[in-house]
């Protein structure tokens, strides 16, 4: 696949810094901001960008001959996130996002460079991959070790979560593994040496064993894939024989079974590949974007927007499976689904550029696989393409784009297949100069980053403030953390909203609703702005604005406590008797929420009146005016109905003629 001359010099300095970045760059972690992870890899990744796009560009004697479409299909889906912006609601957001692509595209244009010019060595670059996966299994290994010790059963509950070796989330922890789980089994073919190759087999196995612990459904899917696909390149293999066909095939299956088996009897240990909630959860998600693409289906939405306009299509069907997302307690931030999610944020272009780019990387190393001369060769072609192959199958289920050392593993992948792939019928020649256009990205990223590093670290000073309803802090830090880019949190929510609280809370009616004005020109979905906006027209009694808000809210999200509330009291307010009772009536009562008890009296007992003025039914009219008359016993029947799952009325009149 690569070059001879590229085998050359392993001591060569280029290659083993660029081989150590690599193996370091998933472990670049800070505990300073609000994501522990995603600013701190990305400065370090711009910044091997920047170092290794300057070097090779130095090092360039002339211009560099392209004869592979993926370079320009990369270029096409950065240019596609940068055109994206225009479309954006929040701007400041799908910069920075249209600018983490385009740190991504560099980076896959730096190792192209580096494998085509003989810069960078393959087997270094997936060795730095193959003990980046090993240090993380590792780790993995270190987090259970110390959870068991502390007397968490790993294995209960959710504890297994707390197992993320640094990646945040056991699931991303998992996925990693496995894209790195093919380079450690690249290692223990390559070694010449016998105690190499039992160490990197031994390897092999225990970082199979932890992704089979740590019992991620996405990645058991991929695996269930690659074993099938590995199957089939098994019996297409020319240089295999029979016999050893049926070997292969039988040590697959062997170990397909040995996995099923012990899954099946320590099924009570592995609760959480039977957990049926976040499939429920997820399909709602993909429902929601789809309608999000069938809307905007050929720009798209804006790179970063797709979180933004997500809570349009509706958020009721989520109520059932987790209730924190319909009251806005959780918000998603990307569908989990990096193809829809392109597709989403770029339109259709960007989800074909992003399809292709995958599809020929898979057809460029089954050729590859094709071509080998060797049985080792051939199962080295049969990893990287069983690799990106996993890969895809993850991305359909999950959000492996969206971090930093995932995309960068597997771009290497394509980049060393792109530049050890001429085609007869592609060549260009790129100037020298040109290639300095890598470091633009690099670069801006870097300052970039620091900023938005800057106000992660206010961020976390801003929620301390809001948890200790500290409100002049709260404005202080909320404002401190707003710049020119970065403006809106990681639960999808503008600053200007915490700032608008804050005021809000001081009685500053007028600055709060401003800052609630400007929170909903960044995010006019999200439940807690509409509801916060609406509420302070509501407080200066212009109910016809308030209703105007807070019926949004309440579309969006239709068991929203707070907005429904808040959208009864303007009703009533206004004189929309009627709408304010069949308002108040769709939520249960709950015990330890004042504000529902006073507007549920009021409300309730207005209806009541009404009610025992006009009924001809005079025992009815009776109890009801004792009844308006006993806040308590009001109360009491309320809740008692809407714990039975009663319509309120009917049980009334039930009560009366007993």
């Amino acid at each position: 696949m690569e070059k001879k001359s590229s085998e050359t010099s392993p001591f060569n300095w280029t290659q083993i810094c660029f081989t150590a970045f690599m193996a370091v760059l998933p472990f670049v972690y800070s505990i300073k901001g609000v994501d522990p992870v995603l600013i701190p890899r990305q400065t370090f990744l711009s910044l091997l960008v920047l170092l290794f796009a300057g070097w090779f560009v130095w090092k360039l004697k002339s211009g560099m001959v392209i004869q592979s479409i993926l370079p320009f299909l990369f270029v096409l889906l950065s240019l596609l996130y940068v055109g994206s912006t225009f479309q954006a609601l929040n701007r400041i957001e799908s910069y920075y996002i249209a600018l983490k692509i385009s740190v991504f595209v560099a980076y896959f244009l730096v190792v192209y460079v580096g494998i085509k010019e003989q810069f960078l060595n393959t087997k270094l670059v997936f060795r730095a991959i193959a003990i980046s996966g090993i240090i993380a299994t590792a780790l993995a290994i270190r987090d259970m070790v110390l959870l068991q010790t502390n007397e968490v059963d790993i294995f209960k509950d959710q504890n297994m979560y707390r197992v993320n070796a640094t990646f945040g989330h056991k699931n991303l922890l998992s996925a990693y593994l496995f894209i790195c789980l093919p380079m450690i089994i690249m290692q223990a073919l390559n070694q010449s040496k016998r105690v190499w190759k039992m160490l990197f087999s031994f390897c092999t196995i225990i970082t199979f064993s932890v992704i089979i612990i740590l019992q991620t459904r996405a990645v058991f899917l991929a695996l269930l894939v690659c074993f099938m696909v590995a199957v089939v390149l098994i019996v297409k293999s020319k240089l295999l024989s029979a016999t050893q066909r049926k070997i292969g095939i039988g040590l697959l299956l062997a170990f397909l079974f040995t996995a099923g088996a012990v899954g099946f009897l320590y099924r009570d240990k592995l609760t959480n590949i039977t957990r049926t909630e976040s499939f429920i959860e997820r399909k709602h998600v993909w429902e929601n974007t789809w309608e999000m693409i069938a809307e905007q289906p050929i720009v798209g939405v804006g790179a970063a927007n797709w979180q933004i306009h997500f809570p349009k299509y509706g958020m009721r069907k989520f109520y059932e499976v987790n209730y924190t997302i319909t009251e806005g307690l959780t918000n998603f931030q990307r569908p989990h689904n990096d193809f829809l999610w392109v597709w989403a944020e770029t339109g259709t272009l960007g989800f074909v550029v992003y399809v292709l780019i995958f599809l020929l990387s898979c057809i460029y190393a089954y050729q590859f696989y094709n071509k080998e001369q060797t049985t080792k060769g051939q199962m080295v072609q049969a990893l990287i393409m069983l690799q990106l192959l996993g890969f895809m199958v993850i991305s359909l289920v999950d959000f492996p784009l969206e971090r930093i050392e995932h995309p960068v593993v597997i771009f290497t992948s394509i980049a060393i297949l792109a530049a050890s792939t001429p085609s007869a019928k592609i060549r260009m020649v790129v100037p020298k100069w040109m290639l300095l256009l890598f470091v633009l990205p690099a670069t801006y990223a870097l300052f970039v980053c620091s900023k938005r590093w800057q106000s992660e670290q206010v961020l976390r000073k801003m929620y301390a403030a809001h948890t200790a309803k500290n409100w002049s802090k709260l404005i202080e830090y909320g404002n401190k953390a707003q710049t020119p880019y970065f403006n809106m949190d990681y639960f999808s929510i503008p600053l200007k909203w915490y700032v608008g609280v804050g005021y809000f809370m001081q009685g500053n009616l007028a600055t709060a609703k401003q800052q609630f004005e400007e929170a909903y020109r960044l995010h006019p979905y999200q439940i807690h702005v509409l509801n916060n906006y609406g509420a302070c027209y509501e407080k200066e009694g212009d109910h016809v604005q308030a209703i105007q808000y807070l019926e949004e809210a309440c579309r969006i999200s239709p068991t929203f406590s707070d907005g429904i509330i808040n959208l009864s009291g303007a009703y009533f307010n206004a004189g929309r008797f009627e709408e304010a009772y069949a308002t108040i009536v769709t939520i249960g009562y709950d015990e330890n929420n004042p504000r529902l008890k006073t507007f549920a009296l009021a409300i309730i007992r207005n209806k009541l009146e009404r009610l025992s003025s006009q009924t001809p039914n005079k025992v009815y009219a009776t109890f009801l005016t004792d009844l308006i008359t006993n806040d308590k016993a009001l109360i009491a029947h309320y809740k008692f109905a809407k714990e039975n799952h009663l319509v309120f009325l009917d049980y009334l009149l039930h009560e009366s003629e007993n």
